[in-house]
């Protein structure tokens, strides 16, 4: 759960009394495109993910973030699993598994040569987003066969990663993500889920995006399965009221915060709200601003 103070605590309060708590969130890669400036017509390409799991604190000697979002997309007409935003543009596309494949061998080589694998010298995670449709239209959702054939690969994406830390002794968390609830109840039912989180962690998370009516993808939390462990939800900070997330605190929910841009008023949202997760596009300036405002309300 996420760690808030209880009193205004300015920085030289904080370091003569020592009032407030150490805040250290996950910092995620978003969409696998997190470098500087980040364009979104990147999103969910090798090449941003490639430059995205370079970035390097050399002063610490470990790398700038804590982990990757992968966001996987079925293409019906193909009957292909593949990491791509949407299919804008599917000559860009690749199967699924290959961002699997460079992100254990990011990890395992920095595991051999003792370096630590995230930020905080910790788990790395990697959230993998299903997305809730099957062609270029968010109306056109996955048939039943198609919602088991795109979880299937996300379990086996899930799978690759966790035989490799395994393999190399170092820690990951996997998260899977959909605006789908339907999704979520699939890789539930899964007959390979259930054996993933024996010696790493493995949730379910719910998305939530642009309310309605100004978009279709956001459903209800309640219309998500209550009996499948989702334990996790994700939301942009912009679009989320404070009801709302002491209503996902009531339901036993842990936090996490998407975005694209960090702006003053993100900033805000992360100091009141303390998300365990921040998935954004703009790692090294969330980085920065984390290290320099720990003790900061």
């Amino acid at each position: 759960m996420r760690a808030r103070w209880t009193m205004w605590c300015w920085p030289a309060v904080a370091l003569l009394m020592g009032c407030g708590e150490e805040y250290s969130p996950s910092v995620i890669c978003h969409n696998a495109n997190c470098v500087e400036p980040a364009n979104p017509s990147d999103d969910s390409t090798m090449e941003t993910l490639e430059a995205s799991l370079e970035l390097f604190d050399e002063e610490r000697g470990r790398p700038l973030i804590d982990g990757m979002e992968i966001d996987t997309f079925w293409w019906g007409d193909e009957e292909r699993c593949l990491m791509a935003h949407d299919l804008d543009q599917p000559d860009r596309a690749v199967d699924a598994m290959e961002p699997v494949e460079r992100i254990n061998a990011v990890l395992s080589e920095r595991a051999q040569a003792g370096i630590p694998v995230t930020r905080q010298a910790e788990r790395f995670t990697i959230l993998i987003e299903l997305k809730g449709h099957v062609t270029p239209s968010k109306a056109d959702e996955h048939s039943d066969e198609e919602l088991a054939w795109h979880a299937a690969c996300a379990v086996g994406m899930a799978r690759s990663l966790i035989d490799q830390a395994d393999l190399d002794g170092y820690e990951v968390e996997i998260a899977f993500m959909s605006f789908a609830p339907a999704l979520l109840q699939a890789l539930y039912d899964d007959p390979d889920f259930a054996g993933l989180g024996v010696d790493h962690p493995v949730r379910l998370t719910i998305l939530q995006g642009i309310p309605r009516p100004l978009d279709s993808q956001t459903i209800p939390v309640d219309e998500f399965p209550a009996d499948i462990g989702i334990d996790k939800i994700s939301v942009h900070p912009h679009w989320t009221s404070r009801a709302e997330i002491e209503a996902y605190e009531s339901r036993g929910l842990e936090l996490g915060f998407w975005m694209f841009n960090v702006v003053p008023e993100t900033l805000h949202q992360i100091d009141y709200y303390r998300p365990a997760y921040i998935t954004t596009s703009h790692a090294p300036t969330m980085v920065s601003w984390l290290e320099r405002s720990r003790f900061s309300w």
